[in-house]
């Protein structure tokens, strides 16, 4: 009996290393745990970029009831934003990186990644700075439909609040 094994044990091994080309890659590296395969299989198919950047200018647009595409986010924040009011050009910038909710609630704290002073004052600056604050708070959350909210939170946004008109 024990001689019997031996040689069934060598005709399996024979058997296994005889179909083992026939085999598609595929299946041996799913069958072998590759982790590089399993990490792509984990990873989420991007359907948009990686972040989604754009010039928000101050507008005479009546707020937006729904927003279901990229472009009317732009718009909606827009219509929100009042530029401070004074005197003379501006020419002010200021760029921030956020995120929104699935509800349209910006996600977490925007943070100020660059800043253009334009022929402004101290003052003009800190009063560009608040319009812009108050654009999110007069706007938030925005009405996202549940289809663009879906696809958008958590994504990375570029805003860049652009004053280059005469103030």
């Amino acid at each position: 009996m024990f001689v019997c094994r031996k040689h069934a044990r060598r005709l399996v091994a024979a058997l296994v290393f005889a179909l083992l080309p026939a085999m598609p890659l595929a299946t041996m590296a799913q069958d072998f745990g590759d982790p590089d395969e399993r990490q792509r299989q984990l990873e989420p198919t991007p359907e948009l970029s990686e972040n989604l950047s754009g010039v928000v200018r101050p507008g005479s647009n009546d707020p937006l009831v729904r927003i279901d595409t990229l472009r009317d986010i732009f718009r909606a924040l827009g219509a929100c934003w009042r530029s401070p009011a004074g005197s003379g050009f501006s020419g002010q910038e200021i760029t921030l990186r956020l995120a929104f909710k699935r509800n349209g609630e910006v996600l977490g704290q925007p943070r100020i990644t660059y800043y253009r002073p334009g022929a402004g004052n101290s003052d003009q600056r800190e009063a560009f700075t608040r319009s812009v604050r108050e654009a999110f708070v007069r706007c938030n959350p925005l009405p996202f439909t549940e289809k663009l909210g879906g696809a958008v939170a958590g994504r990375l946004f570029i805003f860049r609040f652009s004053d280059t008109r005469p103030m």
